[in-house]
């Protein structure tokens, strides 16, 4: 049984090499590390080619978001056979003793696990609240968690998040057309419908603390979009997916008094709204990835 981290990365040479380098001194080492390189300009790439000719890169050539990222990742740890892939941005940093945890945990549990997150935390022992899990509500499944040793949760992001790519083989891949935001959440709760899962609070990654960014920007689109994507998807009784909408839309206006740029906040709105009701991201099975990939590229990624 193999373990992969995968690492998407973009323009930000200097944390991707922290990050690797908190990779390399984990106490239970990785079988290999796995780095989507989404179109960097700065150098990354190139930087890995160099001084890390044991890791597996992948050069998607231009920038596919977080969401077009991981679904590269997650597709190439599934073609080399991996049993399971710890992922995370090129600005995590995980405690040098973040993965032991994740390994002893998913080897004990019967049946194994959809996903075990760990503890997202601003250092070490201060958690990183704008990068919580989703709790479960379930009482059974917070006892089975609790003998477990962790925390039941429904999602997670994909901030340090072990994924178990046998049941991953099961369902699509991260929906890229997300690009950003919600893509984590939405695609570990489809995982956590098919198994068990829970959060780790012996296993902590350091993760920058976003809660302070009050404008959105135009991120506020995809996050507008994404969440009625989400919304639409749901088995949830209409009247219930208006409420969700009503939701949305008080969230976006809740931005105005933070928006910097008023039109982009209107046409974000606007524009995600629109999209989310009109449009329907793509869904791409595993192996879909790869299978674009020219036979040379292909040969060396996955040999």
């Amino acid at each position: 049984m193999t373990y992969a981290a995968v690492v998407v990365s973009y323009n930000r040479i200097t944390l991707l090499e922290e990050c690797l380098a908190a990779l390399h001194r984990q106490t239970h080492p990785l079988d290999e590390i796995i780095v989507v390189d989404n179109g960097s300009t700065d150098g990354s790439a190139d930087c890995i080619t160099a001084n890390y000719p044991e890791i597996i890169l992948h050069r998607t050539g231009v920038n596919l978001g977080g969401a077009g990222g991981f679904a590269w990742g997650v597709d190439i740890a599934i073609a080399r056979g991996h049993r399971a892939a710890w992922l995370m941005d090129d600005d995590a940093r995980p405690e040098d003793d973040a993965f032991a945890p994740l390994v002893d945990t998913f080897e004990r549990m019967d049946p194994a696990p959809s996903f075990l997150a760990s503890v997202v935390t601003v250092e070490r022992g201060v958690p990183n609240l704008s990068n919580s899990p989703s709790v479960s509500t379930n009482i059974r499944s917070q006892f089975a968690a609790q003998a477990a040793g962790g925390i039941a949760a429904d999602a997670a992001t994909f901030v340090g998040v072990l994924i178990n790519l046998e049941l991953a083989a099961q369902t699509h891949l991260p929906l890229d057309d997300y690009f950003i935001w919600l893509d984590d959440a939405e695609y570990t709760a489809r995982l956590s419908a098919i198994a068990p899962a829970m959060s780790v609070p012996t296993s902590m990654v350091n993760h920058p603390d976003s809660s302070a960014k009050r404008d959105m920007g135009g991120r506020l689109f995809y996050f507008t979009r994404n969440r009625i994507w989400q919304i639409r998807a749901a088995a949830i009784p209409r009247r219930t997916k208006i409420a969700q909408t009503s939701g949305v839309l008080a969230a976006g206006f809740g931005q105005l008094p933070h928006a910097a740029n008023k039109r982009l906040w209107l046409s974000s709105i606007a524009r995600g709204v629109w999209k989310g009701w009109t449009r329907t991201p793509r869904r791409r099975q595993p192996g879909a990835l790869v299978a674009t990939l020219a036979p040379a590229e292909r040969e060396r990624l996955l040999n």
